[in-house]
């Protein structure tokens, strides 16, 4: 029987992890990886209720919004992102939904939604009845954190390519992210079964019973997950997630570490210890992916926030 301490950590690490979303789309995923430690498992302690949600909140401002267009010294990203440029350059010489679709999905890469968001209005005026454009569409306003204004594009997409099993998932993702799971549940199913190659479908399935605690349940998915497709980052974030909700953080930091990404391994302990309330742990896995990646903005972020817990004994 899974215990409360489990069920609160399922709870906050559904949302807290950065990029480490099962719910992710075909071929997208999560910030990356960790270390292993010699000393016994950390055992995974509940939070107050109070505490998980004050840091859920937290958790979604700060990921809210878009990626900046404008870059250093007045550069713009079409100009500095090669695979961007070259898709505007296609775009200009033959304009088409094709076209238009490519240079969406350039830009929802980077992050720049309203830009994606433009480009598939385009693609779809030209083809009202391209699947992709409406896949694209739906995982636009997934991206956006407004999944129920994608949920009419996600079934368009599935209507119009009763066979893609790309927009059978990006379905589930969408129904997952409204809260609707065994609708989701059963779309990931469906996307399993018209690719029996499709890991990313199983390890949305992973991530899907992980958040019903399920967690032997949703071991088995992305361990099929993986040995489909060994180096899907998400199906080794969400596995390491069914370790550390079931109490084991070393073997949880084996899997962070298989996906290839010592410093994001480190954030995402990180992630994990404060979701637990070790803030101590926190920091020092912080300051690691610091060390690791000095640029890391979002770990700097973290440990500032960890270290002044500490010292304020706040929790």
């Amino acid at each position: 029987m899974i215990d409360r301490g489990c069920r609160a950590v399922s709870a906050v690490l559904t949302v807290a992890l950065i990029a480490v979303s099962g719910c992710a789309a075909r071929g997208s995923g999560p910030e990356r990886t960790a270390a292993p430690e010699t000393r016994p498992a950390d055992k995974v302690a509940a939070a107050p209720p109070d505490t998980l949600q004050e840091h859920i909140r937290k958790v979604r401002h700060l990921s809210a919004g878009t990626s900046p267009r404008q870059a250093t010294f007045g550069a713009t990203v079409e100009g500095l992102d090669r695979r961007l440029a070259e898709a505007l350059l296609v775009e200009t010489v033959l304009p088409s939904a094709e076209s238009h679709l490519l240079v969406a999905e350039e830009y929802r890469r980077l992050g720049i939604l309203d830009s994606a968001h433009t480009r598939l209005n385009r693609a779809l005026q030209r083809d009202p009845r391209f699947a992709a454009a409406h896949e694209a569409m739906a995982r636009v306003w997934r991206d956006w954190g407004l999944p129920g204004l994608g949920l009419s594009s996600a079934y368009r997409a599935t209507f119009y390519a009763p066979d893609s099993a790309s927009a059978r998932n990006t379905l589930g993702t969408i129904l997952n992210a409204l809260g609707e799971l065994d609708g989701a549940r059963k779309a990931y199913m469906e996307a399993a079964a018209l690719d029996p190659t499709a890991g990313w479908a199983l390890s949305n399935l992973c991530y899907l019973e992980f958040t019903r605690s399920r967690h032997e349940v949703a071991r088995g998915y992305c361990e099929e997950a993986l040995r489909l497709s060994p180096a899907l980052v998400a199906a080794h974030n969400n596995l390491a997630l069914t370790y550390a909700a079931s109490g084991d953080m070393i073997q949880a930091k084996e899997a962070f570490r298989a996906a290839g990404d010592a410093a994001a391994a480190e954030y995402n302990m990180g992630i994990m210890h404060l979701a637990t309330g070790q803030h101590a742990s926190a920091g020092r896995a912080f300051e690691k992916a610091i060390d690791l990646r000095p640029t890391f903005t979002a770990a700097k972020e973290r440990a500032h926030v960890a270290k002044m817990t500490v010292v304020t004994g706040h929790q």
